[in-house]
């Protein structure tokens, strides 16, 4: 079995336990203020949009492994997912004294299962520490663009 699909699966819950409490939970934070609120339909269409993401790239991976540009993008994501954990749930969890949703699956499935896949490619020289950084603040500053546009085209387009 490869591997890489185990993200899909860390991904997938992570991003279910997000879509369920996440939207209700900021808008009870008392320390973090947001500076635009956003709603619930704009929160899951960016979560369906970056999981769609991922399927598509953890996909185009497996049916192209050689291709590095496929590569970069796919340890990146798995990079930026890792310090989505440390940035916003943990950072969230200790200065709101309060739970952030989605920690607890970034702390016990995204993190080791992306750990493992990064050290396999590290391990079997598919990628090497410097690539992984640089991928994983490229594809990062991306992710946060697709995030942003995401929120704006859901605001335009769900209407209902």
């Amino acid at each position: 079995m490869n591997i890489s699909v185990l993200f899909l699966f860390a991904i997938t819950i992570h991003n279910l336990e997000e879509a369920v409490w996440l939207t209700r939970q900021s808008q009870k934070l008392r320390k973090i203020k947001m500076n635009k609120q956003i709603n619930q339909d704009q929160f899951l269409f960016a979560l369906f949009v970056i999981t769609s993401l991922a399927y598509l790239i953890t996909t185009f991976y497996n049916f192209f492994p050689k291709n590095f540009f496929l590569t970069y993008i796919y340890f990146g994501f798995l990079g930026s997912m890792i310090v989505n954990i440390i940035f916003p749930h943990l950072l969230t969890t200790i200065i709101e004294k309060c739970y952030s949703p989605g920690l607890l699956t970034g702390i016990s499935v995204i993190i080791p299962i992306n750990f493992l896949i990064i050290k396999d490619g590290l391990n079997i020289e598919l990628i090497n520490l410097k690539v992984l950084l640089i991928s994983t603040i490229g594809v990062g500053v991306v992710l946060l663009f697709i995030i942003n546009l995401s929120f704006k085209l859901a605001k335009k387009i769900i209407t209902f």
